[in-house]
């Protein structure tokens, strides 16, 4: 017979014994029940903060004042409720001394406070503010051992600060704008253009820093530093800055014009790159709409007509709408009165502005009639030529600059008013008679329709030949 044999199963595996469980912390009832980490409020009843004269101060390690210290006389201090301004000027008047109140006092009689001396401490409580930032962009701007890239970057920085006109006269009164100046002419263009940045941006609509700039002869610099740049790319923020300096400022246009600036913008606007022609043509019809004495300055500026004419025959149409406005508005402009008017309708006349005119009038009549013409052409232009061509013949008045505001539009039956019209006499003269009606729309669009006895001049585009 078969033995069996009986394997007897193997031994449970050895583990080592578990660790028995730690004995629970004893805790200080600190809290009144409630356990470390217990979010229930226990019977906690009312929770109370210590006053400030028993907190403890450091600076920087070392102890200042102790707050476990006996409280003395000069610790009942009125606390600070809040954090705005008012909230510190009532904290600040409740822990004045008399003796400190009677001292500023006199201060301020005698002319001798300076609230600037005061800048730093409220800098400490509220933070760093701008002009403190500006002083150190500066600084990090005029710093030679910063790489150009980040005098750049500290230049654009000051430019967004001093889009504020007040952080702008602060800047002007710190000084920094006499900083600005000096970099217009650095080697780097990046460097020199962000300079000017800075100063289109503290000048612009800006009466304090216009008066300021032209008092440290900047109008004079500007225009050298154009006439003398070897590089194209330094010439349109210098321009920006220009413009800046003479618009809504009848001192920076006169200083324009005494400076033979009038001549030298028409000049750029004649050749170079589009961006420079632009905006010179751009600052040169915008003088010559606003500024009284602008025509007469453009009359007596030799090579002036000749430069506005040539900017004509471009193929840039914002160019070519730009040299047409410089001629309009020297003739009909608000700033130019009937006698002004006159004379530059005669010196136009007499530089041969109308066979310059012809001939672009031919130009865009042929990119019409061979589909050259795209949604890029200002629909202006023929219009401008016409309109301008007609003024030097005589076939429109000149009419006279506005002395008194508009008339109120007219009112319909029901009460409402018509937006945007008004009636205003036109000069009476050969083939005119009668009033014009101007109807301005939404978009600002113009136009003029003259009720005459004679028949209405013929200024199509397709009589001009």
């Amino acid at each position: 017979p078969l033995a069996v044999r009986t394997i007897p199963p193997p031994p449970p595996a050895m583990s080592r014994p578990s660790a028995p469980a730690p004995a629970e912390a004893p805790y200080d009832v600190w809290n009144d029940g409630m356990r470390p980490g217990d979010t229930s409020t226990g019977n906690v009843k009312e929770v109370r903060e210590w006053d400030n004269s028993k907190t403890s101060i450091y600076n920087q390690g070392k102890l200042v004042r102790d707050g476990t210290a006996p409280a003395t006389a000069e610790d009942a201090q009125v606390a600070l409720e809040g954090n705005s301004l008012n909230d510190l000027l009532k904290w600040s008047i409740g822990n004045a001394k008399e003796e400190d109140i009677a001292s500023l006092r006199d201060c301020v009689a005698r002319g001798e406070y300076d609230p600037r001396a005061y800048r730093e401490f409220l800098d400490v409580i509220l933070g760093e503010g701008d002009l403190v930032t500006m002083k150190k962009k500066l600084k990090e701007a005029l710093d030679d051992a910063t790489p150009p890239e980040g005098k750049v970057a500290a230049l654009e920085e000051v430019e967004y600060l001093t889009e504020s006109i007040d952080n702008a006269n602060d800047l002007i009164k710190a000084g920094g704008l006499d900083a600005v100046m000096g970099m217009l002419n650095d080697t780097d263009v990046r460097i020199a253009n962000a300079a000017a940045g800075v100063l289109t941006t503290c000048m612009q609509n800006n009466p304090k820093g216009q008066k300021f700039a032209l008092s440290k002869g900047l109008m004079p610099t500007l225009l050298l530093a154009i006439r003398d740049a070897r590089e194209q790319a330094r010439v349109p923020p210098l321009l920006s800055a220009v413009s800046a300096l003479a618009r809504t400022n009848p001192a920076g246009a006169s200083a324009l014009m005494n400076l033979n600036g009038i001549e030298l913008l028409a000049l750029l606007g004649a050749a170079g790159e589009v961006r420079v022609q632009r905006k010179a043509l751009f600052l040169l019809s915008v003088l010559a709409a606003e500024t009284p004495g602008a025509a007469a300055g453009l009359r007596g500026a030799p090579r002036a007509a000749q430069a506005v004419l040539d900017a004509l025959g471009t193929e840039d149409h914002d160019v070519q709408a730009h040299a047409l406005a410089c001629i309009l508005h020297s003739m009909q402009g608000l700033g130019v009165d009937y006698a002004e008017r006159v004379a530059s309708r005669e010196w136009w006349a007499a530089s041969d502005a109308e066979r310059a005119l012809k001939d672009l009038a031919v130009r865009l009549q042929s990119k019409l009639q061979t589909g050259e013409a795209d949604d890029s052409d200002d629909p202006t232009v023929p219009l401008q030529v016409a309109k301008i061509l007609a003024l030097i013949a005589g076939e429109l008045p000149l009419g006279e600059p506005p002395v008194a505001a508009a008339a109120p539009p007219p009112v319909l039956p029901g009460g409402s008013a018509l937006p945007g019209i008004s009636e205003q006499p036109l000069e009476q003269g050969a083939g005119n008679a009668g009033v014009a009606v101007a109807v301005g729309g939404d978009a600002g669009a113009e136009s003029a329709a003259t009720t005459s006895a004679a028949p209405a001049p013929q200024v199509a585009m397709l009589s001009l030949t």
